[in-house]
């Protein structure tokens, strides 16, 4: 991945990355699970510099791509950028909504990463067409691909995720991690009685899982820097961008350190326990069904076992989410 802009090119900003280039690899991963055929009209999610959406044009030969930028500004380098390519439509995120009426598209491929769809996607593909997005959590790790599938009734789209070399991506702006209120406790740190030895939150089927059920949890993973600790990751540290936090030493037995309200260890370590419970499931085993109204993660099949997923603008308050 290539990146071509920082902070929206402003000056003095905290570094966040607002324009890159996808890898080849990624690009084409994309690409083929959109399975895009000529004659259709796609909708693309993060326009960036007009390359994908070239290549888009290029598979559709003659069908009609609507390339949407995060800014006006980035709106400009992708339309200099498919200068040769005047088929193609660029339109600013501001003006998203005005993709056309629902039912437009025949797909949508998304470069932009979300942990939950938003629903306004869905409408704008046309029932039987299909849905390419990245999905991350807030606990870190690369994005995991998501394809979905518009029910011929409109009202749904379900789909499963894609095993595979995980993408590299940007944050959908609207979805992005904020930085919160972090509230610094001035407590001594108190010990937790979760489990905290097993490495299952380092594996990406594992995080996405409890990422998924678990929505507000932020996590850093934090390697020794010791010659002998050999960059290992040897501990977690994890936060809601409230008034708790927690440290997890993944080393030896293993420990747990609360601050604030809440237990965020145990929290983590029981959206992990259900996902050992189901049987440690791989990313290919898990899909998704989305309404208007809630997000369900399933097992298997979509009648298979299944968690309804909280909002994720939603405190978690404590409540379990268990299998249905």
């Amino acid at each position: 991945m290539v990146v071509f802009d920082i902070d929206d090119g402003q000056d003095g900003g905290p570094g966040i990355v607002t324009g890159v280039i996808p890898a080849g690899q990624d690009a084409a991963a994309r690409l083929a699970a959109l399975a895009p055929t000529p004659g259709m009209a796609i909708a693309e999610i993060g326009a960036d510099c007009g390359w994908t959406a070239a290549l888009l044009d290029h598979h559709l030969r003659g069908g009609r791509v609507v390339t949407v930028a995060d800014t006006e500004r980035l709106a400009g380098v992708a339309r200099q950028g498919l200068e040769h390519y005047p088929q193609v439509q660029v339109v600013c995120g501001l003006e998203a909504r005005a993709l056309g009426p629902a039912g437009s598209f025949d797909g949508l491929l998304s470069h932009r990463a979300v942990s939950r769809v938003p629903w306004e996607w869905v409408t704008q593909v046309r029932p039987g067409g299909q849905l390419c997005l990245p999905v991350r959590t807030g606990l870190g790790g690369s994005s995991t691909l998501l394809t979905l599938r518009v029910a011929r009734d409109g009202l749904s789209a379900c789909g499963r995720f894609l095993a595979g070399p995980a993408p590299q991506t940007l944050w959908l702006r609207e979805q992005r991690p904020g930085e919160g209120a972090l509230i610094e406790s001035q407590e001594s740190p108190r010990p937790s009685a979760a489990p905290g030895s097993t490495q299952a939150p380092l594996r990406p089927a594992a995080r996405l899982f409890a990422g998924l059920l678990s929505p507000d949890l932020r996590m850093q993973v934090v390697r020794g820097t010791e010659q002998l600790e050999g960059e290992v990751a040897d501990r977690l540290r994890i936060h809601d961008h409230q008034a708790s936090r927690a440290v997890v030493f993944l080393c030896g037995p293993g420990s747990i350190y609360e601050w604030g309200p809440r237990d965020l260890g145990a929290v983590l370590f029981d959206a992990i326990a259900q996902w050992h419970a189901a049987g440690e499931p791989a990313l290919q085993q898990l899909g998704v069904t989305i309404t208007e109204s809630e997000h369900t993660l399933w097992l298997g099949a979509p009648d298979g076992p299944s968690w309804r997923l909280p909002d994720v603008h939603t405190l978690a308050d404590g409540a379990e989410h268990h299998a249905t």
